[in-house]
């Protein structure tokens, strides 16, 4: 009776989460020697909780394929809801003992099956891939890729193409990559059909073909590749309808334009212009044409352009970004009457709210950085601020505003509202800076001690951000705020976050796979310390509305080569944390994982060889990748720093690094030296401003010269507020505002 007693205990103790803490404390070998016990001892019961996998997943980890995909061989039967990725990850240990058609076969049965799981981009990618290095291309005939997602659907219909012209099936093969181009050119697929299509395509062929081909060209930026098959395309006669005809001239227009080649451009925009159909086609070829005009520093015929742009379709999509890069040049030409009457055809239209904001600051800004006070409060009065972002910036110009004016206590209370909406803004970061100085320290002093005296949260808050913890008083503040907001029900959860322990997880609570319960692989991979596979539940077993537990998920998925998906999981946590607790009161692991610093050798080692701080580079790789090596943006930007192929192979000329290929730009290490060695080149060219040079990374250098060119100065300030493109300025705001954060934590 005792030795039964004994067994039915140490059948019903779990092994997973002492499994799970030797993973974690990265001692494979032990979990593994731990695995092979348990199955030993319980076989039944170690294989339903899926001790089979979790043998493979660690012997893939020491390096023996064989040994690994024996393993999952055996977990097919004794844990049957992980059978698809049991297949799959046997499949991945073939194709890793270099035996591409037994891993095409093995994982061509689990893309069916798979459709609408996480498990269906990789099984896809496997697919393909043991395609391509000798995988049977009739496995292709019993998938149906009509019933995928876009993505997997286009990649099969790639390997198709493939495999037809391997067949010698070169007109099938020119159809399907003719298909893949109509439907979208801008993805990898598209790339690659451009590339396998190029070459069956005669030169002297007319037509949509050789268009569609310059337009993949085109938008993955090999330019003279473009220009050549557009210029193919036109051809002689009516190859083309007008449609097509006008889309090819924007195409080519648009390469001289991003090829310096500014007059030429400015010329071909007008011939669209002029031949345009539609009232938005010929406002957007004028503005095009304005923008080129602009590039060339030729601002009077810009602002011709602009003016015509805008008169073409007044209440189009067109017409006020026309009106606002127009007012930029009258104002910038001298002409500030003509400027300022546009601004007031702008705050004149309720639709045109974000427009005229970014007019008015325009102004106010140049006023102020000239030291103009007497006009600034008129822009900024007429401007109403859409969301925290503006509030934060009119909160800002207000500060500088008050500060020409001498209006020392106005100036401390317009900054210190800039803080507290977010204390690491590019902007906030300058307020700070001008309060640590004169003539405003002691103003900002005095206001911080009287804030400190009272009780209110929001007025601790104000005093430790004016005070700061070198300051007795500024210290005293924090503290203060810290208790007042422990005191807080739904405050106190958020600063009291802590890691679970593994044996509080609730993954152990959760039923084991059983054939009478519904499959949640992911959940189970999980469990066995699976961390890729098992990632896609995290958010579902760590959820945000327990914090501790969210953080617990964040800090697993970051510990187990996660970093995207960790930063994901704690920015929900964040979101979900009441506004006034500020990140800086919080538990120093959370702030640690929303800005990780993986990688962490090379991004510094890189970051110095080519001259660029390597919390900027950090934060330029956070914003671009979250720190995914596998990276692959839609339009075929790859890895760490997100770099197109040829802006990659500039970028390694420049650094003697040798020919590259698409797969080298996912090694971290030539990621982040070619993604540094670019930055440093843009800081070169940008006189060593880096706001200047995060701005150009991601809107290329011309067009950050000419926001330069708009400024009075050469302050950090007055160059964001005078970027143009939103998303551009929401880019340079979260890489500079990341930057800071990287610089306190690191």
């Amino acid at each position: 009776m005792i030795a039964a007693f004994t067994l039915l205990l140490a059948v019903s103790v779990d092994p997973r989460p002492a499994l799970v803490e030797l993973e974690l404390q990265g001692k494979p070998r032990e979990a593994l020697a731990l695995a092979q016990r348990e199955l030993a001892d319980h076989p039944t019961e170690s294989q339903r909780i899926g001790l089979d996998y979790l043998r493979g997943h660690l012997l893939h980890l020491l390096g023996d394929a064989a040994a690994a995909s024996e393993a999952f061989g055996a977990a097919l039967a004794g844990a049957p809801d992980l059978a698809l990725y049991s297949r799959y990850r046997m499949a991945l240990e073939q194709a890793e003992m270099s035996h591409p058609e037994v891993a095409a076969g093995l994982v061509a049965s689990v893309i069916e099956p798979a459709a609408g799981t996480p498990l269906l981009p990789d099984a896809v990618r496997l697919f393909t891939r043991s395609l391509a290095q000798g995988g049977d291309c009739r496995l292709l005939r019993g998938l149906t890729p009509e019933r995928m997602p876009p993505p997997e659907r286009r990649a099969l219909l790639l390997a198709a193409a493939d495999c037809a012209r391997s067949a010698g099936q070169r007109e099938l093969s020119r159809n399907l990559l003719f298909h893949l181009l109509e439907e979208n050119r801008e993805d990898e697929p598209g790339r690659l059909a451009a590339e396998r299509l190029a070459a069956l395509v005669s030169t002297e062929e007319h037509g949509r073909t050789p268009m569609l081909l310059g337009l993949a060209f085109h938008l993955h930026r090999e330019l003279e590749r473009a220009l050549l098959c557009l210029a193919q395309a036109l051809g002689r006669g009516n190859a083309l309808s007008l449609q097509d005809e006008l889309e090819t001239m924007s195409a080519q227009a648009q390469i001289q334009l991003w090829q310096q080649r500014y007059t030429p451009a400015a010329v071909l925009f007008g011939q669209v212009a002029q031949r345009a159909r539609s009232l938005r086609d010929r406002s957007r070829a004028l503005y095009q044409q304005g923008r080129a005009y602009e590039l060339a520093r030729d601002w009077k015929l810009a602002a011709a352009s602009y003016q015509l742009a805008y008169m073409a379709d007044p209440p189009g999509e067109w017409g006020a970004a026309s009106l606002l890069a127009a007012l930029r040049l009258e104002w910038r030409s001298g002409d500030e009457v003509t400027a300022a009457a546009v601004f007031y055809t702008l705050a004149g239209r309720p639709e045109w709210r974000e427009p005229a904001f970014r007019a008015g600051l325009f102004l106010a800004a140049s006023d102020i950085v000239r030291g103009r006070a007497d006009r600034a409060r008129t822009w900024l009065d007429r401007i109403v601020p859409a969301d925290a972002d503006d509030h934060l910036e009119i909160a800002y110009w207000r500060g500088r505003l008050a500060e020409l004016q001498k209006d020392l206590p106005g100036a401390v209370a317009a900054y210190l509202e800039a803080l507290r909406l977010d204390p690491y803004h590019p902007l906030s970061r300058v307020a700070h800076a001008r309060l640590a100085a004169q003539p405003l320290a002691p103003a900002a002093a005095e206001v911080g001690r009287r804030l400190a005296a009272t009780r209110r949260v929001s007025d601790l808050y104000g005093a430790w951000l004016l005070l700061g913890d070198r300051d007795e008083t500024g210290k005293t503040a924090r503290r203060r705020l810290r208790e007042a907001l422990l005191a807080d029900r739904l405050a106190a959860p958020y600063l009291r976050l802590a890691e679970v322990p593994i044996a509080s997880w609730p993954l152990w609570r959760k039923p084991p796979i059983h054939p009478t319960h519904p499959a949640h692989p992911e959940d189970e991979l999980l469990a066995l310390g699976a961390w890729h596979e098992g990632a896609p539940a995290v958010a579902a077993a760590f959820p945000a509305s327990d914090p501790s537990l969210a953080l617990t998920g964040s800090l697993l998925l970051a510990r187990g080569g996660e970093p995207a998906r960790a930063i994901q999981q704690a920015e929900a946590l964040r979101q979900r944390t009441p506004p006034r607790v500020p990140l800086a009161l919080q538990p120093r692991a959370l702030h640690v994982v929303l800005y990780p610093f993986p990688y962490h050798e090379v991004i510094v080692t890189q970051g110095r060889l080519r001259g660029v701080e390597p919390d900027l580079l950090a934060a330029l790789i956070r914003e671009e990748s979250r720190f995914d090596p596998a990276a692959l943006s839609p339009t075929a930007a790859r890895g760490l720093t997100q770099l197109t192929l040829p802006l990659a192979r500039r970028a390694a000329a420049q650094i003697q690094l040798g020919h590259l290929t698409p797969d080298d730009l996912f090694r971290p290490e030539v990621s982040a030296a070619l993604g540094a060695a670019w930055l440093a080149a843009l800081l070169r060219d940008l006189g060593g401003l880096d706001f200047a040079a995060v701005a150009a990374y991601e809107a290329g250098e011309p067009q950050a010269l000419l926001w330069r060119s708009y400024c009075y100065g050469t302050g950090a300030d007055e160059y964001f507020t005078k970027v143009g493109p939103a998303e551009t300025r929401a880019y340079l705001r979260r890489v500079l505002t990341s930057r800071a954060h990287y610089a306190e934590l690191y």
